[in-house]
């Protein structure tokens, strides 16, 4: 009998160190609350797709979700912070908070620009991979002040993001960031995302095309390679195209620019002169990265292409907790120490007044489940009650036992009319007497008439009561 064939390559072998981490590392939701236009769900699925891969992509959010909706699923799916966008007729507004006990900072977004506005004002558009796949790192630029809320933005950004362990990640591990910078001037924070890419140094342009011989867009949309079929369509590994060239020589010596008419963006441009004019500019890799020919320990010069969104954020204020708790900071309203005690001892006793009115309401609730168990143990199978009753009372008559009842109140006059008319008439042999033996009916008699109308006269008439509304 043959061996059974084991496999190796797909097996993990040893402690799985990425799933650990990726369970440590903080989760998020991106939600918008309320009614917001068009441009800004487009701005919210552009910071979940930042947040990615610890956050919920395919989050679809309904106008009835509160935000006790999404609090009660943080905990179960292990997610941390929360990231809401609200949008009011002054602007829109975005609230990071911890979850689930705060706290929470709330920021006005005085200006964005989505990714695909991004996409479309750069000349050489960078097309979306698995750079997404990995969390992105987090570069903080002029937060070192010694303001309080200054501090507590630094804390909470860090926790937004997982930490970064030098000695142990891999090189093919940093792939995006995401730059926060501080201006303590205008007090504002620029949010920028950038895609991290790394190129030969030391050569000229239109070496370093042979040398990456890539498909890349910015590549291929200039003209320099090739890879496109009769349709259009990339077909395989770009190559360097010679048309307008003699030889490979010739490309080498008079440059990809001269030869084939490539256009590069003045960004590009500046880069690879300042990569030409100072060496300090390349590092070397110490471990292999993405790309054709980024080995271990070559140089290769590290440059960054923004790839969106950007905003502009406004600090307006920061709470203790979460909405309603007591306020750390806030740019608008500056309160004085006792002020901020009295606000401290105000929001004690609404926390104090809230769960006294929780407990009352579940010792009602309580309560009233008790009696309910009581009345359905007092009643038997047969619908009777204990002693035997059906669980009504019998009044002394129908309509005098009917007193509470509408319908019984409504016929109680009509029922005590006939009944007192059936009372005078024993059986049907009076009401159809056949009288003498001659054949005539008494009831057509002229004497009986007239006893009846004498009768009729000297009874009073009986009115039905007018009922009261």
């Amino acid at each position: 009998m043959a061996k059974r064939r084991r496999k190796t390559r797909t097996h993990l072998q040893g402690p799985n160190r990425d799933k650990v981490e990726r369970d440590r590392a903080p989760k998020s939701f991106v939600i918008r609350a309320g009614r917001i236009g068009k441009s800004a769900g487009s701005l919210v699925r552009d910071v979940r797709q930042v947040m990615e891969p610890n956050t919920a992509s395919r989050l679809r959010e309904r106008e009835k979700n509160r935000l006790r909706d999404f609090l009660a699923m943080a905990g179960p799916l292990g997610v941390s912070h929360m990231l809401i966008f609200t949008q009011t007729r002054a602007g829109i507004n975005m609230r990071i908070l911890r979850a689930p006990r705060g706290p929470t900072v709330t920021f006005r977004v005085n200006k964005y620009a989505l990714a695909g506005d991004i996409m479309r004002s750069s000349r050489r558009p960078a097309t979306p991979g698995s750079e997404y796949t990995t969390p992105p790192m987090l570069v903080l630029n002029n937060f070192g002040g010694e303001d309080r809320h200054v501090k507590l933005l630094v804390t909470v950004f860090q926790n937004l993001f997982p930490p970064l362990h030098v000695h142990s990640m891999r090189l093919s591990q940093a792939r995006r960031i995401v730059l926060l910078s501080y201006n303590a001037e205008t007090r504002t924070i620029d949010w920028r995302h950038y895609l991290i890419s790394v190129r030969p140094v030391g050569v000229s342009r239109s070496v370093r095309r042979i040398i990456e011989g890539t498909t890349r867009a910015s590549s291929a949309s200039a003209g320099s390679v090739t890879g496109r079929g009769a349709d259009g369509q990339r077909r395989g590994r770009a190559m360097v195209n010679l048309a307008n060239a003699n030889d490979i020589a010739d490309y080498v010596v008079r440059g990809s620019a001269a030869v084939a008419g490539e256009d590069t963006d003045n960004s590009e441009a500046e880069s690879e002169a300042e990569d030409m004019a100072d060496p300090q500019n390349a590092v070397e890799l110490a471990q292999d990265y993405l790309g054709r020919g980024n080995a271990a320990n070559t140089q290769r010069a590290v440059r960054l292409r923004e790839i969106g969104p950007r905003m502009e954020l406004r600090l307006v204020k920061i709470e203790e907790g979460l909405n309603g708790s007591e306020v750390l900071y806030h740019d608008y309203v500056h309160r004085t120490a006792q002020e901020t005690a009295a606000q401290t001892r105000a929001a004690e006793e609404r926390r104090r007044l809230a769960a006294e009115r929780r407990a009352e309401q579940e010792k009602n609730v309580a309560e009233k489940q008790r009696k309910t168990k009581v009345s359905f143990a007092g009643v038997d199978d047969d619908g009777d009650d204990a002693d035997g009753s059906d669980g009504y009372a019998d009044g002394a008559d129908g309509a005098d036992g009917a007193e509470g009842d509408e319908d019984d109140d409504e016929f109680a006059y009509e029922d005590g009319v006939y009944d007192d008319a059936d009372d005078g008439i024993d059986s049907d042999a009076e009401l159809f007497d056949e009288g003498d033996d001659d054949g005539q009916d008494n009831l057509f008699d002229s004497e009986s008439e007239s006893e009846a109308e004498a009768e009729a006269e000297a009874q009073p008439v009986r009115r039905r009561p007018r009922r009261s509304k």
